[in-house]
């Protein structure tokens, strides 16, 4: 589908070229060109142009409509499949009954057949641009997929054949000269008729532009226009050799290239530009979480070698140092820690592919407080039960939009805080925004200063940075961005305590 800059500029393509077909038109009509009787050699060559053209230009709106069928399966499509098929057909035949033909198609050029092949037109368009108007995005029913291909494919094809083939003309159109005065009255009534059914039709396709404001009811309401235009051309004309026969044809022509101009750019330009973003979003998000994969995988590797070279270290002196003596007991612990440490990094690599996995999920509301009591409980099983201190100062009621991913953000807040304490056993200190506030909640807790360039990339959109960073920060900062949510750190020298402000937006 179109977006509206695309629908705005195809909207004043059609609308500039409908401005100078009727132009072209009215100057030919009122300035007396149209009626001008030309010779059968020249007339012959541009009827045989004009009918080339109107098979190719119906042919390729046949086209079109097959592909926005295929997508839509909408009415309207289905008929113009039909109707361009059926003209296809129409152009060859009226093309060999037209008195300008009679050198080649001697057999078959009569003016009488000819006019009668104006019946033809009018059953083939008639009946499309009249259900069209009415049905045109409705679904087609199984029964009426079948009337319609039945008349289009079977019905229609046969009455041009029966028109053709008829040793006499099946309708007499027109007696004497022509023009409307000559107008038999079977004439009369498919002519006004044809005229009539236009008119509703345009009406009916001005009132849904109106109402929808869609560049192909516009289209189809234009293309109208022209062939009302061109109907006129061909009623009141006397002679089968004058300019306006040619400029009737020239008028069908112009509609079917308005259809197929937007449908070549509604079912094939357009869905390969948006294919085409599609393709450079794809590309973009992937060159960017392959940028995040890397700068995650780079901590994870830092981290885990300090670890491991630490783990090594005090596996070293356990080796020298006397059993249960007090270098002992301290090694041990302290690679006991590294070992709880490194068990929760792995842990974290383990969150972070779930994050990545859940990226396209749907948010929804999620308690803020359930999900601190989760948060708190998961960090004590993994950093020990006398680790910290968790105070709730405020508990009230307050959803925000996430998932079940929101307590990893929590708890690694808490782990980062921990890990960056001043005091044996931190506390940490949880408020909720006041009722009636922006949904957002406080974690304070004495620690280490941030530093100011770790501080601005955890405000920032971006993901990967080229700070050193641990792997609580990163989670913090990936869950926080697919919530739509901003982190805020700030510093209280006099306490020594870092107040970390988490905004989540409104639903």
């Amino acid at each position: 589908m179109m977006n509206d800059e695309g629908q705005k500029w195809v909207k004043f393509t059609v609308v500039f070229m409908f401005i100078a077909l009727t132009a072209v038109f009215c100057y030919a009509a009122f300035g007396g060109s149209a009626w001008v009787i030309i010779g059968e050699t020249t007339f012959s060559f541009w009827m045989t142009i004009l009918s080339i053209g109107l098979a190719v230009s119906a042919m390729a709106v046949s086209t079109y409509s097959f592909v926005a069928f295929v997508q839509s399966r909408e009415v309207r499509h289905l008929m113009l499949i039909l109707l361009g098929v059926d003209i296809v057909i129409w152009s060859f035949l009226f093309l060999i009954t037209h008195p300008s033909s009679q050198l080649w198609a001697p057999g078959f050029s009569d003016r009488d057949r000819n006019r009668t092949f104006g019946m033809a037109l009018v059953l083939a368009v008639v009946p499309s641009i009249l259900i069209g108007s009415f049905a045109g995005e409705a679904k087609p029913r199984r029964s009426v997929k079948y009337v319609l291909v039945v008349w289009g494919a079977i019905i229609m094809p046969l009455i041009c054949t029966w028109f053709l083939l008829s040793p006499s003309p099946v309708f007499l159109m027109v007696v004497g000269e022509g023009g409307v005065g000559d107008l038999t009255l079977v004439g009369a009534i498919i002519s006004l008729g044809y005229l009539a059914a236009q008119i509703i039709a345009l009406l009916r396709f001005m009132y849904k532009w109106w109402k929808t404001r869609n560049v192909f009811d516009l289209t189809l309401l234009l293309a109208l226009a022209i062939w009302t235009m061109g109907t006129g051309f061909i009623i009141v004309l006397w002679n089968a050799l004058q300019v306006a026969e040619l400029l009737w044809m020239g008028s069908i022509i112009s509609g079917f290239l308005l259809i197929g101009a937007v449908q070549f750019i509604t079912s094939i330009l357009e869905p390969h530009r948006f294919l085409e973003s599609m393709i450079e979003q794809r590309t973009r998000e992937l060159s960017l979480s392959n940028q995040e994969s890397k700068f995650y995988l780079n901590m994870w590797t830092h981290k885990m070698g300090n670890l491991l070279q630490g783990m090594v270290t005090y596996l070293d002196i356990l080796e020298m140092a006397a059993r249960n003596s007090e270098d002992d007991t301290n090694s041990r612990a302290a690679a006991s820690d590294l070992s709880r440490e490194a068990a929760m990094l792995n842990q974290q690599v383990m969150q972070l592919s779930r994050i990545k996995e859940n990226q396209e999920q749907v948010l929804w509301p999620v308690n803020l407080p359930e999900s601190f009591d989760e948060a708190i409980n998961t960090a004590k099983d993994l950093l020990g039960k006398n680790a910290f201190v968790a105070e709730f100062i405020h508990r009230d009621p307050l959803t925000v939009k996430g998932d079940n991913l929101l307590p990893l953000a929590f708890h690694s807040a808490i782990a980062f805080h921990v890990k960056n304490r001043i005091d044996e056993q931190p506390s940490i200190k949880i408020s909720i925004g006041q009722t009636g506030q922006p949904r957002s909640f406080k974690i304070v807790c004495r620690g280490k200063p941030i530093p100011m360039e770790l501080r601005k990339y955890i405000e920032s959109k971006e993901l990967h940075g080229q700070v050193a960073l641990d792997l609580d920060l990163f989670t913090i900062k990936l869950l926080m961005n697919r919530y739509g949510a901003s982190v805020k750190c700030e510093r209280n020298e006099s306490t020594e305590e870092n107040v970390c402000t988490f905004t989540f937006p409104d639903d």
